[in-house]
């Protein structure tokens, strides 16, 4: 494999796992709103939940650049010998 192609593996995960947070996100926050205009009297219970998913969105994209920082380790080791 050349070098390019395997850097390209290692970048391939934190992309994919980032796009995917980022429309999570979207989707929380978009519903949480919509459910906020519609009953603003239980508007903190639906912030805090909002926050809440949006938290372990976070924590799902955080693993996923811990994983693509092994891979890219891991890469490092194989081209460097």
């Amino acid at each position: 494999m050349t070098i390019t192609w395997l850097a390209l593996f290692t970048t391939i995960p934190i992309a994919i796992g980032a796009t995917v947070a980022a429309l999570s996100m979207r989707g929380i926050s978009v519903s949480a709103i919509e459910g906020m205009t519609r009953q603003p009297e239980i508007a903190p219970q639906l912030f805090t939940a909002m926050l809440i998913g949006m938290a372990l969105v976070e924590a799902l994209c955080i693993y996923t650049l811990v994983v693509a920082l092994m891979l890219a380790g891991h890469v490092g080791r194989l081209i460097g010998g």
